[in-house]
């Protein structure tokens, strides 16, 4: 059995390496993101470098967050190669300490990790996000923010209208979860899809089956023009509705998540995509296990028999197809094909069983 120095040694080396990943891999976004930011205003007078780095740093957790069990892969590859490499694995066996073992101080390890993102890490992560659009929308956009809630930007919505025809609704910025949208294009269209009219509208609220539109440009069919302080346009969208229409479930904090999917399934949205993400995020300390064991399977017998590229080449490899193997069962099971809860837990079960599976193999032949 492992002592707890070593334990407590193998653990920390582990850490230490995850968070110069996340350190890493957060520079490398913000980066990323900064340069992009520069190029959206690159035509805005008067504005500050700093506000735009600043969205850039708020934007980043958001991205850090889905890259977490990549983090962790490699940091479990680069823990476990520096101890063989220094020969300490080499004499934690001679001591009569199995893989098994030396491998729980870094399991337990990535599952807290797993746990931390899940429940802590992730909602701080989304209002960060949230901030960032906020200051984004003030900075680059120049629209004002009552509450810094922005549900999202570029926004596209579709309704049915009483007369038989729909209508298209474009906003530039939506907030309170698509309820309040700024500078607003409607087209109506009639039963044969002929453009009815053009509403352009600074603001649109959404109230009991009305929308209430402000400062309103209104051009029928003909191209005549009338300019109005406001209007009320029929809507026959709820509050949940738009909810889930405007709400993507990975901008959903986990612990709203399994409440705003019962209220989407109750306006006849489908749901299944916030359930998904939220047993997705339990789920996250087992994908995380089974990072761990799969860069154990490559990374334990470096020293015996060389070809260390090669080996981490295929640890990187084995990463990214459980990654899109999970990608592929998740969509599944948000389209309601598999039980959400399925979709999201059989990747890591089956995924750690095989690692584990192949270690043993390894270890007693």
């Amino acid at each position: 059995m492992i002592g707890k120095t070593l334990a407590f040694y193998i653990s920390l080396r582990f850490l230490k390496v995850l968070m110069a990943m996340v350190l890493g891999l957060g520079f490398l976004i913000v980066t990323i993101d900064f340069i992009e930011q520069l190029r959206k205003s690159a035509n805005i007078a008067d504005i500050s470098l700093w506000s735009l780095y600043t969205i850039s740093l708020l934007r980043a957790p958001l991205f850090i967050e889905k890259a977490f069990p990549f983090a962790c892969l490699f940091a479990a590859m680069i823990t476990l190669t520096q101890l063989n490499q220094k020969m300490e694995l080499v004499v934690a066996r001679a001591a009569g300490i199995s893989a098994s073992h030396f491998l729980l101080p870094i399991s337990i390890s990535a599952v807290l990790v797993g746990i931390l993102v899940a429940t802590i890490y992730n909602p701080y992560a989304i209002k960060a996000f949230e901030y960032s659009e906020a200051l984004s929308a003030e900075v680059i956009y120049k629209r004002p923010t009552n509450n810094g809630n922005i549900t999202s930007r570029s926004y596209w919505i579709k309704q049915q209208d009483d007369n038989g025809g729909s209508s298209v609704i474009n906003a530039e910025i939506a907030r309170k979860s698509g309820r309040h949208l700024s500078n607003v294009s409607i087209i109506r269209f009639n039963k044969e899809w002929q453009i009815i009219e053009r509403l352009d509208a600074k603001q649109a609220i959404h109230g009991t089956g009305s929308w209430v539109l402000n400062d309103v440009a209104k051009t029928d069919a003909s191209g005549k023009k009338t300019v109005l302080d406001s209007m009320n346009l029929k809507t026959r969208l709820t509050e949940d509705e738009l909810l889930g229409i405007s709400s993507k479930p990975d901008g959903i904090s986990f612990w709203k998540l399994k409440e705003i999917a019962k209220r989407v399934e109750k306006s006849g949205t489908n749901g299944k995509p916030y359930l998904v993400q939220y047993y997705s995020l339990t789920a996250l300390p087992l994908f995380l296990l089974a990072m761990v064991i799969v860069a154990a399977t490559v990374c334990l017998r470096f020293v015996r028999f060389g070809q260390v590229g090669r080996m981490i080449l295929g640890g990187i490899l084995c990463g990214f197809v459980l990654y899109t193997l999970t990608s592929l069962i998740t969509a599944l099971g948000s389209n309601g094909v598999v039980p959400p809860a399925l979709a999201a837990w059989v990747p890591g079960f089956v995924a750690t069983l095989f690692g584990m599976s192949v270690l043993l193999h390894q270890e007693d032949g």
